[in-house]
C-alpha cells in the first residue's frame, strides 16, 4: 500500500466512524532525517520531510506520534528540537487515548492509523511530497 493509499483510507475510516483524528506513528532515522549514527546529529531533512510534518502539526484532526528505538532521554531530545521547527509530537511510543475495549488490547501494542517508516515501506527520498499532497487532498475544509 502506497504512503498516498494509507492516508486515504485513514481519512475515509475517519469520516465512516466520526472520529475526530487519526494517529501517524513516524521513525526518525532514515524516514525523517538522514542517519547520522557515528556522528553528531545534523538534522538533514529528507525533501519535504520538515513541511509535512509542520502541516500534520498544526491540523486539528491529526495526532503525530514520534515512534523510535532511540532512549527514552533522546527522544525528549529530538521532540523539543523538531518544535523549534514547528514540529509537535503528542506521544512518544505509546497512545494514551485509544483505550482498550472487549474486542482490542492496547497494553503493548501501540494503536495508530497511518505508519511512516523506511521499515514499513516508506521511501523518504520520494514519499514526503506525497504525503502533503495527501494531506491536501484531504483537508476537510482546514486549508
Amino acid at each position: 500500500m502506497s504512503i498516498a493509499d494509507a492516508f486515504e483510507k485513514a481519512f475515509q475510516r475517519k469520516k465512516e466512524k466520526g472520529w475526530e483524528k487519526i494517529y501517524v506513528v513516524v521513525d526518525i532515522h532514515d524516514t525523517i532525517l538522514r542517519a547520522c549514527y557515528d556522528k553528531a546529529e545534523a538534522y538533514d531533512y529528507f525533501p519535504y520531510a520538515k513541511e509535512a510534518l509542520q502541516i500534520m502539526s498544526y491540523r486539528d484532526d491529526i495526532c503525530l506520534i514520534l515512534w523510535s528505538g532511540s532512549p527514552i532521554e533522546v527522544l525528549e531530545t529530538y521532540r523539543n528540537r523538531f518544535a523549534v521547527d514547528g514540529i509537535r509530537f503528542e506521544y512518544i511510543n505509546e497512545n494514551p487515548e485509544v483505550s482498550n475495549s472487549a474486542f482490542q488490547n492496547f497494553d503493548k501494542k501501540l494503536y495508530f492509523n497511518v505508519g511512516i517508516d523506511d521499515r514499513f515501506g516508506f521511501d523518504p527520498d520520494s514519499d514526503w511530497e506525497k504525503v502533503i499532497e495527501a494531506l491536501i487532498e484531504y483537508t476537510d475544509g482546514i486549508f
